[in-house]
């Protein structure tokens, strides 16, 4: 019998990317070896009659609605779906992205070779703006990782037989995935990276200035301390901030020591110092909202 797999994906008004990232999906080597399903959730009032249709008889898409806005409810209602559904593994993948052709088999040799429970890979931006390559989470190949990001992240369906779900908390802010999945690792499930599985985000303008980098940090600083206290507790979590302020610190002076090498480690450093201030303005409850 076919391994049942099923990839998650949330939209939002991007129907002419969603599209080709559906076709992406249909377009994995491995397709044919497996029983694919799609499950979609809208969090818009858009029709999608006719982009489900162009793809009725390739790929089979369950599609659902989400009246509440933000980035927690869609992906709840994911989870929901998927506790009520059997099959063998799942995948979340954003809907700006397309995914490699060779995903699949790579996932597929991971998580069974390595015997892990979670795979996560890389979200590479198809453009050079160095803004968003500095942004790119870079793991080293096969390391063990305690968080996964819901733009790239392979599964076993035991990691949803559980009542964890993503923080209304953060709805606005972002961050959700990394708190999910931290408190999936925390439950003794296993994590690795795979950097040959990588997808690729298409282009967006409006991320490529500095008004957006700046915003993006903050708001990294700002959801890490809210992620923190509740994974650990208010005392023990603002320990764990003040760990993660001295860290990223460090970043910053070792960055800033080899600015005079390459412009991308200046920005690097200026990445750390904005962070660090966020973490300071989450401290006294400043939230840097976005969606």
């Amino acid at each position: 019998m076919k391994n049942k797999i099923l990839f998650c994906i949330c939209t939002k008004n991007r129907k002419l990317k969603l599209s080709k990232n559906l076709l992406s999906i249909r377009n994995l080597r491995d397709y044919p070896k497996y029983n694919i399903e799609v499950i979609l959730v809208s969090n818009d009032k858009a029709n999608y009659s006719d982009l489900l249709n162009r793809f009725k008889n390739n790929i089979k898409i369950n599609f659902f609605r989400e009246s509440f806005p933000g980035v927690v409810f869609p992906r709840n209602k994911i989870l929901k779906i998927l506790r009520k559904k059997k099959f063998d593994y799942a995948a979340f993948i954003d809907d700006d992205c397309v995914i490699d052709k060779n995903w699949l088999i790579s996932m597929m040799n991971v998580i069974k070779k390595k015997k892990v429970d979670i795979v996560a890979g890389p979200q590479l931006s198809k453009s050079n703006n160095i803004f968003l390559k500095i942004m790119e989470r870079n793991c080293k190949n096969g390391s063990r990782i305690k968080w996964a990001s819901t733009n790239n992240v392979f599964f076993h369906s035991n990691i949803i037989r559980n009542n964890i779900n993503f923080s209304i908390q953060l709805n606005k802010i972002g961050g959700e995935d990394q708190l999910f999945f931290s408190e999936i690792f925390k439950t003794g499930k296993s994590f690795l990276w795979n950097s040959y599985a990588p997808v690729y985000e298409f282009r967006d303008a409006r991320r490529e200035n500095f008004r957006w980098f700046f915003k993006r940090n903050i708001r990294y600083g700002t959801s890490s301390t809210i992620i923190y206290r509740i994974l650990y507790g208010n005392f023990n979590g603002s320990f764990v901030v003040l760990i993660k302020l001295i860290s990223d610190l460090i970043k910053f002076f070792i960055n800033l020591s080899k600015a005079i090498i390459s412009r991308k480690y200046f920005f690097s450093s200026l990445m750390y110092l904005i962070r660090i201030m966020g973490i300071f303005l989450g401290i006294f409850g400043y939230q840097e909202k976005e969606y």
